[in-house]
């Protein structure tokens, strides 16, 4: 028989109830197993004088205990040497001991090892308010399902239930979306993410977005929300693979609601949802899911196997000209594949994701547009001089203008000084136009410093002081291209491109 074990010393709204920590420690139970319940309230967990406690370790010693389950390490004990004085009562009789939060067993070898580690931290800080927080909004939506992810995802409508908790009611023109996704993805053999966008946009539904559109990003999270999909225990052992943590028992999923992922993703951005959910919690709704389990793991399986191109528009494509190409319709141009020979086909992000631009790329060579542009810095720097010594007039007869419109506002001001408040009417215009001027001129030298002060090639440092671009490593053309370059547009219907320059 199992032995579920809670304390609470003080009943504070932010602290996880008595009920609370049972309900957690009932999840790691299996199926129809005996267990005992031995609750201590109001006393603390600083020393072993708690009756509950002495209770359960008569059961042990009597042999009437096999395991010990917890929702925290210190609802058992705050004092190392109590720990580990009651933790050796109880492998002497074979007891095992299982934390909900801490993820051990010492049932399996690693967790009698982790058993050694872990209680040096017994003692260490008690729970922050923040995590006490946590804790009992966890319990809060794991009891009544309600919707705790804010804004209705696509297909859903905020609504409440009967008794006021927060719930999520169909849409029924956006749910028929939704199954296309998923229908479209898993069951057409050489569908991309991309495909289903266009068809969708040809079907005429619309997405979330401003203008509608649907893009591949869209179509991705929707099919990695679990918030559609019917909990059922196939949906929680293929979640349980990905080391989720449970808020309700096993026995709950029973496919009558859907299920939603809460808690933040903390690492790489790369890390997807349907790989790594073990800093991750999940509990069961208060509403129906519309996809089977089956369905969705199909999705999440060919989501791993057709993982899109992530360096799309890095510089390892598009090299020093990284994010800086974009199409006549104001979106990014992308370098999407490569040819048998190296060279990136460029196309529209609107064209190939939006389906919302018509123009086509195919013809432009990204080496003769990379040639062009090498050429083009090359002659800024060539007059780098030139600019510096243009810029520093510009800049001398901005500070002349300046001066001179400060003796006007100085004397207008002393001149009003002297007015009646009637008078002093006549001339407040005057001197508030000179003061927007004024400020104008300063924000504009503030904001356009001389290129030359910014530069940091080697190459500045040597004679002659002009490097040559073709000689300049990738790193140094991307920090030039950065420095002088605001965008590229390449023109469909000319051929032509046109560099946007930060001078």
């Amino acid at each position: 028989m199992k032995a579920l074990y809670a304390r609470q010393s003080l009943d504070k709204k932010d602290s996880l109830s008595i009920e609370g920590q049972i309900e957690q420690c009932k999840i790691m139970l299996r199926p129809k197993e005996d267990f005992k319940e031995y609750t201590d309230k109001g006393f603390s967990g600083k020393n072993t004088e708690r009756p509950a406690l002495n209770e359960l370790l008569k059961d042990i010693e009597s042999g009437l205990i096999n395991g010990v389950i917890v929702y925290r390490l210190d609802r058992f004990s705050r004092n190392i040497t109590d720990f580990y004085n009651l933790y050796e009562i109880m492998k002497r009789h074979n007891c095992d001991f299982q934390s909900v939060n801490e993820k051990f067993d010492t049932s399996t070898p690693m967790g009698r090892a982790m058993m050694g580690i872990l209680i040096t931290f017994a003692q260490m800080e008690r729970e922050s308010i923040q995590e006490r927080v946590k804790d009992n909004y966890y319990y809060r939506i794991a009891q009544d399902g309600r919707w705790a992810g804010g804004p209705a995802p696509y297909g859903f409508k905020n609504a409440k239930t009967a008794d006021n908790k927060p719930t999520l009611k169909t849409d029924k023109k956006k749910t028929e979306a939704v199954i296309l996704i998923f229908r479209l993805y898993t069951e057409e053999a050489s569908i991309s993410l991309g495909k289903v966008a266009k068809i969708l946009t040809e079907k005429g539904y619309q997405s979330n977005r401003t203008n509608g559109a649907w893009d591949t990003s869209t179509i991705s999270k929707i099919l990695q929300n679990t918030v559609y999909v019917k909990a059922d225990e196939v949906l929680y052992q293929y979640l349980a693979i990905r080391q989720i943590n449970f808020l309700n028992k096993m026995s709950d999923w029973n496919g009558l609601t859907s299920c939603h992922i809460v808690g933040k993703r903390v690492g790489n951005s790369n890390i997807r949802k349907y790989t790594d959910l073990k800093e991750q919690s999940v509990y069961l709704t208060n509403f129906t899911g519309i996809i089977d389990s089956k369905t969705y793991i199909n999705a999440m399986n060919r989501l791993e196997q057709n993982e899109q191109i992530a360096s799309a528009n890095k510089p390892g494509i598009l090299q020093e000209l990284g994010g800086k190409l974009k199409c006549s319709c104001g979106y990014a141009i992308k370098a999407y594949s490569k040819s048998t020979n190296g060279r990136p086909y460029l196309d529209c992000y609107a064209n190939r994701s939006l389906h919302s631009c018509k123009h086509k790329y195919n013809k432009f060579n990204f080496y003769d547009i990379q040639q062009e542009t090498g050429i083009q810095i090359q002659e800024q720097l060539n007059h780098l001089s030139h600019l510096l010594k243009k810029k520093q007039r510009i800049c001398a007869d901005k500070k002349k203008e300046i001066k001179n419109l400060q003796k006007q506002l100085d004397n207008l001001l002393t001149l009003a000084s002297k007015m009646s408040d009637e008078l002093q009417d006549s001339i407040i215009d005057k001197i508030e136009q000179i003061q927007k001027q004024i400020n104008e001129l300063q924000l504009h030298l503030q904001i356009n410093a001389d290129i030359a002060d910014s530069l940091q090639i080697s190459q500045f440092q040597n004679t002659p002081p002009v490097p040559d671009y073709n000689n300049l490593s990738l790193e140094e053309k991307k920090y030039l291209s950065n420095l002088f370059i605001q965008k590229i547009v390449l023109h469909e219907d000319t051929g032509q491109i046109e560099i946007f320059w930060k001078l």
